[in-house]
């Protein structure tokens, strides 16, 4: 859920009512509809929610980094967390929260992504994507998530430019092709 439509004053109220319909867990985005996506998010009022509940809340909303996370769980009180965009935005985010949680569990190097690595991923989801999208829709998706990544990978900046004009899928698997990927399996 939301915190509401045009404003939270009525958050706790639909957080019960969920719990009372029976919901096993609760995740709430901190923001109403208003707010769409636009910063901040209100993790306080999570922890105010926490306070009428008694089903696992998990957390939402403007966690682009490691430390939004810890602060987000600092201030909800959530230990359990949703990624939307950050996740997109870099896609070892899950994974260095781990290592900044259970430093002891996972090796804090291992928690970033390559380039090279992550060239791999955008070549197998663009591979997705022509299976699963209408040929006008392909190049917008690929755009999308390049644009998302520059806010962590400088080397995003320039695949975004290069396909950014693309219109017609067969530029951009001209584009891969060209990339000459390397064996990153290991």
């Amino acid at each position: 859920m939301r915190l509401g439509l045009h404003d939270d004053r009525r958050a706790e109220a639909c957080a019960l009512a969920i719990e009372a319909a029976g919901a096993a867990e609760l995740v709430v985005h901190a923001r109403t509809k208003a707010h769409g996506y636009r910063p901040p998010a209100y993790w306080e009022r999570i922890a105010d929610i926490r306070q009428v509940v008694r089903l696992p809340l998990v957390a939402n909303g403007e966690i682009w980094t490691v430390a939004d996370a810890l602060r987000c769980q600092q201030v909800s009180g959530c230990q359990s967390l949703m990624l939307g965009r950050g996740m997109v935005a870099n896609p070892a985010l899950a994974r260095g929260i781990r290592a900044a949680m259970w430093v002891d569990q996972l090796d804090t190097e291992s928690a970033d992504l390559s380039w090279p690595q992550l060239m791999a991923l955008i070549a197998e989801f663009w591979r997705l994507v022509c299976a699963h999208l209408e040929r006008d829709q392909q190049t917008g998706r690929l755009k999308q998530w390049l644009n998302l990544l520059r806010r962590v990978y400088p080397q995003a900046q320039t695949a975004f430019d290069a396909v950014r004009t693309f219109h017609d899928p067969a530029a951009v698997e001209s584009w891969f092709k060209a990339q000459a990927l390397p064996d990153v399996s290991s």
